[in-house]
Formats: structure tokens, C-alpha cells, sequence
């Protein structure tokens, strides 16, 4: 049996060494983590979530080729390069680069998953590979929801039961535990996600528009990013979080691969020089 754990905000994670290596899914659908999945598919190097504006401008300063983004409440940061809207990190304006982000909700959830073995960054752009990615390990995980200032938040809840049925529904085989958290959250899923059975990005569109974070979105003319957040599926990468930085999961496999070629060459090298001088003398 695998055990699935919803924290359905972030503010209940007290002590970031609960989730020491565990397997971590953190959604924030409105809309860092959205956004994270655009900017990676769009061609930036890697992201690097900071907890503060001081941090990313930090770390924006620190770093060549880089773009500093976030919001407070919503809105760009005075001063920065990009806020929050997962239409503004086009390819032509993020690619190759380094990104600086900081954000109310979705970096802080992300930076308290330091310790995590696998912290694995979901919306609903992106579920069907999450859900792919936690097939294979098959081993107990936990959701974050970043929520809405600490506060408990619709569509990262929906969210978050849409992959624990997605993933119920692609491997019969395997018995789920859920508790009241994750079973609110399937039920809510139910509720807002589907039209005669299946997944709707119209019905997901709806849900956005009348919860409270997504009302906000409307009154200060983001509509567009409601629509665009809603499209299950439309970018199917499978960004992950290691040591302070995002990137693709493959991505990550290319730098292992990498350094396993290098140090491979190294030892190669050393072997043709103890030969060479061998042969010398």
C-alpha cells in the first residue's frame, strides 16, 4: 500500500526536516509553478527559487545571462525583469537564461522542500507527467499545496486532486491510502474537473474564475493566465527541484550522464600517461 499525504498549504509544514528525503509533488496552479513549467519548456537554463525579493535580486546580481521575476500579491515587483504570468516568459525572452524568481506562495512552499529526495513541481499543465514520473518510483509521496497567503486555496487543492485520481485511475494495481485531506481533495477534483466522466480545461477555467485567488486575478485584468493555467496537459515536461535549482528532469540526467563521461576520460587519461611514461622508460 502506498500512503499519499496533502498538506493543503504550506503553513502546516512547521519543520522543514519532515519531508528529509521524501518524495514531494508541490503545486502552486495560480501560478508560479505554472509558470516554472512555461519557462522551461520555453527554453530557460534553470530557475532558482528564492524565498525573499532580497534573495532573488541576490542571486540575479550574483549570475551573467539572468532575469530577475516575482510578484507580491499578484503583481510584478518594481523593478524586476518579469512577474508571475506564465505568458510573459516567452522563448524569445527567456531562453538560455537564468532565472531568479520570487513569488508569495509557490518558491517559499519549494524552498521548504530542501531536504526532499524528489521535489517535483506540478500544475495542471503538466499532470499527466508528474503522474507518469510517480508511477515509476511506487513508493509512498506527499503534495504541498502552496495555498493563498498560508490559507487554504481551491484550485491547488483540485489540483492536487486530479493527479491523486489520475494516478489511481493509471495503476489499478497498486492500493492507495487516503486520509480526509487527500479524499476532499479527489472529491473536489470530481466536483470542479470533470464533465460526463472526463477531464474538462473548461471546467477547470470555470473553477479558476470563482475562487478567490482567481477573482483577484480577474479584477486586476489577468483573465488570459486563467485560461492559459488551465489547459491539463499542454506542457508535458516534468520540472524538478535539486540542491536550490529547477530544471527539467532530463536535464538533469544530462548533467549526471556529463560528469560521468568526464570522470570516465579523466581516469582514461591518467591510464594513457602511466602507459606513456611506461614506455619511456
Amino acid at each position: 500500500m502506498i500512503n499519499i499525504n496533502v498538506y493543503l498549504t504550506h503553513s502546516l509544514i512547521q519543520d522543514d526536516l519532515i519531508l528529509k528525503n521524501k518524495t514531494v509533488v508541490v503545486i502552486d496552479a495560480l501560478r508560479a509553478t505554472s509558470t516554472i513549467s512555461t519557462a522551461l519548456a520555453h527554453g530557460a537554463k534553470e530557475i532558482i527559487p528564492a524565498e525573499s525579493i532580497a534573495t532573488a535580486v541576490r542571486v540575479a546580481k550574483g549570475s551573467i545571462n539572468s532575469l530577475l521575476c516575482g510578484e507580491r500579491n499578484g503583481k510584478i515587483v518594481e523593478g524586476f525583469d518579469l512577474g508571475n504570468s506564465p505568458l510573459d516568459y516567452k522563448e524569445e525572452i527567456v531562453k538560455d537564461k537564468m532565472i531568479a524568481l520570487s513569488t508569495t506562495n509557490g518558491t517559499l512552499t519549494i524552498s521548504k522542500c530542501k531536504h526532499s529526495k524528489n521535489c517535483i513541481i506540478a500544475s495542471f499543465l503538466n499532470l499527466g507527467k508528474v503522474v507518469e514520473f510517480i508511477k515509476t518510483l511506487n513508493e509512498d509521496f506527499i503534495i504541498i499545496c502552496s495555498g493563498k497567503l498560508s490559507q487554504f486555496s481551491l484550485e491547488d487543492t483540485v489540483c492536487a486532486g486530479l493527479l491523486i485520481r489520475c494516478l489511481i485511475n493509471n495503476n489499478s494495481e497498486v492500493e492507495y491510502k487516503l486520509n480526509d485531506s487527500e479524499l476532499s481533495a479527489l472529491n473536489l477534483a470530481e466536483m470542479y474537473c470533470l464533465d460526463n466522466g472526463k477531464v474538462s480545461d473548461s471546467k477547470i477555467e470555470e473553477m479558476f474564475r470563482i475562487s478567490e485567488h482567481g477573482k483577484y486575478l480577474l479584477e486586476n485584468g489577468m483573465g488570459d493566465d486563467l485560461v492559459f493555467c488551465s489547459k491539463v496537459d499542454s506542457i508535458p515536461n516534468l520540472p524538478m527541484c535539486k540542491a536550490g535549482i529547477i530544471r527539467l528532469k532530463e536535464q538533469f540526467e544530462d548533467d549526471t550522464q556529463h560528469r560521468a563521461g568526464m570522470k570516465k576520460l579523466s581516469i582514461t587519461t591518467k591510464k594513457d600517461k602511466h602507459e606513456l611514461n611506461q614506455e619511456i622508460k
